[in-house]
């Protein structure tokens, strides 16, 4: 007859090892590292895609605008809307109050609508139903820098949150391309995202126009 084997050494053996258990949760720690860092970049990629998609969207209710009015929203604060607020975030700022006006309405939704600044006109000059001056933000809720080719030659003051959350102010002008030295899009606007990391004026800007190398 073969010899019953004790309890505690059939567990034993059936079980891991401190060392094997140890071994394993430090491949499940690389693995998870692993694909925390794949999802985070395919996260930039898409609201990357997400943000360069809605510049067109933006640039669409724009075209509408002017085939209506004669003219691209203003990125300017017009005299009839009042005293000039700060004049920070201002080009999208004219831009929000020229498409959601009480004419003339986008058709656009307001998921895209912040009030980063906090700013705000004397009075109601939207159909929003408050004095709040808004801006349309990209897919880092950061507002979005907007010139009318009437103010290409202008530099404005845009307030966002970089990549660590810290606010920034920045200095934004409209593009020229490099090999002509003309304004990109001389005829009618740019729209220009910061990016992921929240700075205007690297690399990762995002534009409705083509850069040249």
């Amino acid at each position: 007859m073969q010899p019953i084997r004790p309890l505690n050494t059939r567990a034993r053996r059936a079980g891991f090892s401190l060392i094997e258990l140890l071994a394993v949760m430090v491949i499940l720690a690389i693995l998870m590292t692993f694909l925390a860092f794949r999802l985070g970049a395919l996260g930039g990629v898409a609201k990357q895609s997400i943000t360069e998609t809605f510049l067109q969207n933006i640039g669409g209710a724009a075209n509408s605008y002017e085939q209506e009015t004669g003219n691209y929203p203003p990125s300017s604060w017009q005299s009839d809307w009042g005293p000039t607020p700060n004049k920070t975030n201002l080009g999208i700022e004219c831009l929000c109050v020229a498409l959601w006006g009480k004419d003339w309405n986008a058709g656009m939704s307001d998921d895209r609508l912040d009030n980063v600044d906090g700013d705000e006109a004397k009075k109601s000059l939207t159909t929003h139903g408050n004095n709040d001056l808004f801006e349309l933000v990209d897919d880092w809720e950061n507002p979005i820098a907007y010139f009318h080719r009437q103010d290409y030659g202008r530099e404005d003051q845009y307030t966002t949150f970089d990549e660590t959350g810290e606010m920034d102010v920045s200095t934004v002008k409209a593009l020229k391309n490099p090999k002509t030295g003309n304004y990109y899009n001389p005829r009618t606007f740019q729209l220009i995202s910061a990016g992921e990391n929240g700075l205007f004026g690297d690399e990762d800007d995002l534009y409705n126009f083509k850069l040249e190398d």
